[in-house]
């Protein structure tokens, strides 16, 4: 450093050489903040974005069922958790059951020309409300409640 006439110091000239050589504090804090910034993109990003495949389907209080999928008269069979769900339209309303057969354990199936569920295993046939039409058997499929959001059914449990 140097001063001028009136004493006050003024900056020494810079060599064209001399350049700024970060150490290790300089490197270690630009990496706090990269992370810092990679978590809070993380964190936006986590808000913003739907978070249906993050869902674990056992504790979900419900199975969603797309209605675009889903023309009338038709089908579809859904996991959720363990459990198995025939969902079903039938003249514009949404019937959702138990969707194994509780003799046997089969995949259930929707006939639509009857308009019946029937287990292509033991020879049962239900109804949409789940009661036993013909078959071997009394037990009735469990019931389902069902309810229209935002384009998509949804199956909950039966109150």
């Amino acid at each position: 450093m140097t001063a001028d006439a009136a004493g006050v110091p003024t900056p020494a000239p810079r060599d064209d050489d001399s350049r700024w050589d970060p150490g290790f504090n300089e490197y270690l804090l630009g990496a706090v903040i990269a992370f810092a910034l990679f978590l809070a993109a993380l964190g936006t990003a986590m808000y913003l974005l739907p978070g249906d495949h993050l869902a674990v389907a056992e504790l979900q209080p419900a199975v969603r069922v797309a209605t675009e999928e889903m023309p009338d008269s038709a089908s579809r069979v859904v996991t959720w958790g363990r459990r198995v769900v025939l969902v079903v339209r039938a003249g514009g309303t949404y019937a959702a059951l138990q969707g194994t057969s509780p003799i046997d354990g089969c995949i259930l199936a929707w006939d639509r020309e009857s308009a019946r569920i029937v287990s292509p295993c033991g020879y049962v046939v239900y109804d949409l409300d789940g009661n036993v039409v013909r078959g071997l058997t009394t037990v009735p499929l469990l019931r389902y409640d069902t309810f229209i959001q935002q384009g998509a059914v949804y199956v909950t449990e039966h109150r």
